[in-house]
């Protein structure tokens, strides 16, 4: 401790002393202050790496598009509102069939394992979302920029007018168009199923038409203000559940909008002829049994006789095993193939399958048009043919791992 100067007097001495100590807290002073510097450069880019940095990392690039992890994680909790959403409305449905048929235990079985092939089948997709949802999101950047070359665009009107769609939906309602277009769907489904005679197709599942006339449901409109407070109640429950705003899911919705307009327009140029077979069959269960059957029709057994006798097939088998007209790639592989080469009018050997043992006879093959089953079909395999394509020429760098996924508590329990 400096010696205190009692006469006042300063003199080198004391000058070099009071230079010194103030040298030495200057000193302490600045590694004081960078120090504080330093803690705070710390804590400033533990805050940045969190908030900012980190959140827009992408997990995928495609074509030199970005897709931020904040982004990717949004629509993984999207994705997984919805389809827990669902899970809980078929329980619930289940629940109250459970409590109106409890004394019908044969029905209430049946309805139970439809029940659980459906939960099964969410389940599924549920467990699989983390994934998924990256690979839709580099599907809608493909279709954006097939869009974009193409002309096709998505308006405000459109995008509004899904989104109230939606919100009717989720208050068990519908919006004055789709209600519109509901009812019409219902007049034209019914005016179809009195001319139409189903062309029968390749099962062994019995259809059973119901004896009592099922009521026509109530369709519940919503418009006004009503619709309006269904559409902030949706778009509140995603903000507080997934925490996407009510313009994320506005961008959300015009990209599945597009996607489905694209899917139309490819679908538009699919062909709407192919070449297509007609062909009886009768199906068995043992190679042995499709033996008999050949002997039997070489013999000279009819072959309509047999198939209403012998066809494990109840689908076709009234009408003497015959499964109208079909394309190539519709049936299971090996009929498909014996069908598209088997000689017109030549009865096949045993042909087996995942369905069991045929014999088969093509009554006929040739160009035709679609029938609007199988239209759909084709114009669906179009869209999948040109997404292939599109992700196979695509500039893709998938930076995604299991940890970009944000905690499932469903995974946990």
């Amino acid at each position: 401790m400096a010696k205190k100067n009692p006469s006042g007097f300063v003199n080198r001495k004391h000058i070099a002393r009071a230079q010194k100590e103030a040298e030495e807290r200057r000193k302490i002073y600045m590694a004081l202050g960078g120090l504080a510097v330093l803690v705070i450069a710390v804590l400033v880019w533990g805050i940045l790496q969190t908030y900012v940095f980190a959140p827009q990392k992408p997990v995928a690039v495609v074509n030199g598009t970005n897709i931020a992890l904040s982004d990717y994680q949004k629509r993984v909790l999207y994705e997984r509102f919805i389809l827990d959403d669902q899970i809980a409305l078929i329980r619930q449905q289940y629940q109250q069939f459970a409590d109106a048929f409890k004394d019908s235990p044969d029905f209430l079985a049946s309805f139970k394992q439809q029940t659980d092939q459906q939960l099964n089948q969410l389940f599924t997709q549920r467990f699989a979302v983390n994934r998924q949802a990256l690979d839709d999101m580099i599907d809608e950047i493909l279709v954006m920029e097939e869009a974009n070359r193409r002309g096709i665009t998505v308006t405000d009107a459109e995008v509004t007018d899904m989104i109230d769609r939606i919100a009717a939906a989720r208050q068990g309602g519908y919006t004055e168009a789709s209600a519109q277009e509901t009812v019409t769907a219902r007049q034209d489904a019914t005016a179809t199923a009195a001319l139409f005679t189903p062309t029968p197709t390749l099962s062994t599942t019995v259809e059973v038409t119901p004896t009592v006339p099922l009521p026509t449901p109530t369709i519940n409109v919503l418009s006004g203000d009503t619709l309006a407070q269904a559409r902030t109640a949706w778009e509140t429950n995603l903000s507080d559940k997934v925490g996407i705003s009510p313009a994320e899911f506005r961008e959300l919705t015009r990209r599945q909008l597009l996607q489905q307009k694209l899917r139309e327009a490819i679908g538009a140029e699919a062909p709407t002829t192919a070449l297509q077979a007609r062909v009886r069959h009768i199906m068995v269960a043992t190679e042995d049994e499709a033996k008999q059957v050949k002997a039997r029709l070489d013999a000279g057994e009819d072959f309509a006789t047999l198939a209403k006798e012998l066809s494990l097939d109840t689908g076709s088998a009234q009408d003497g095993g015959d499964l109208g007209w079909f394309p190539e790639g519709v049936m299971v592989s090996a009929f498909n193939d014996a069908a598209f080469s088997l000689d017109v009018g030549k009865i096949s050997d045993p042909v087996q399958s995942s369905f069991g043992w045929h014999i088969m006879e093509v009554l006929a093959r040739e160009e035709r048009e679609l029938e609007p089953q199988y239209l759909t079909n084709a114009q669906n395999q179009a869209y999948d043919n040109w997404l292939k394509d599109a992700r196979a020429n695509a500039d893709i760098q998938d930076l995604w791992t299991t940890d970009d996924a944000p905690p499932d508590p469903l995974a946990q329990q």
